[in-house]
């Protein structure tokens, strides 16, 4: 997209088109309102670009950390947040026809080899009081090459293309009014 080269107005100004902001661009121009999108790189050139394609609520920070921070209010909110944000992707993807590969899968949470499996099961109990009621201890990861001993598989995970997602949001995003601007850094707003 050709960078900014005038002023412009717009009910919203979204700072970054990786995932989230164009993700958010896209459902604001849903509900009717004007968009603008500022990357001072490319589509997908920041954080997204750097991503694994995995949209999962099996978190880095163990929920079980999460509930000493936040509480198991602020775990909920964390376990609930990143269900919701893989529901609504995937309900994106139906609606815009994306081809970007979305599917649903599992994901396995294990230890490094030599390491305790006594963290699982305090994650398994920090992700239940979460709302994560379908998370569930495995013998192993259904990987052929790789024994990962005792697991704990979380289930309706997601994985896609990231850039091909984008690309959809962006036609979409696009076909609603909305402008996208690369290469412009945000310096100044009214």
């Amino acid at each position: 997209r050709p960078p900014l080269s005038k002023d412009i107005f717009a009910d919203v100004c979204i700072i970054g088109a990786g995932i989230a902001g164009l993700s958010t661009a896209y459902l604001l121009s849903q509900e009717g309102k004007s968009v603008v999108v500022l990357d001072q790189g490319g589509i997908g050139s920041g954080e997204t670009s750097r991503t694994t394609a995995h949209l999962v609520s099996a978190l880095d920070d163990r929920y079980y950390e999460l509930e000493s921070m936040h509480g198991e209010k602020g775990a909920r909110l964390a376990a609930g947040s990143h269900t919701a944000a893989i529901d609504r992707i995937e309900a994106i993807v139906a609606t815009e026809n994306i081809d970007c590969e979305f599917e649903r899968l599992d994901g396995y949470l294990f230890v490094p080899p030599g390491e305790s499996s006594d963290v699982l099961d305090k994650e398994l109990h920090a992700a239940h009081r979460a709302g994560l009621n379908g998370v569930a201890p495995v013998a192993r990861a259904p990987l052929e090459h790789f024994d990962t001993g005792r697991c704990l598989r979380f289930p309706r995970q997601g994985q896609f293309h990231p850039l091909k997602y984008l690309s959809g949001l962006a036609r979409a995003i696009e076909q609603k009014g909305g402008s996208i601007f690369n290469d412009t850094h945000a310096q100044d707003f009214k």
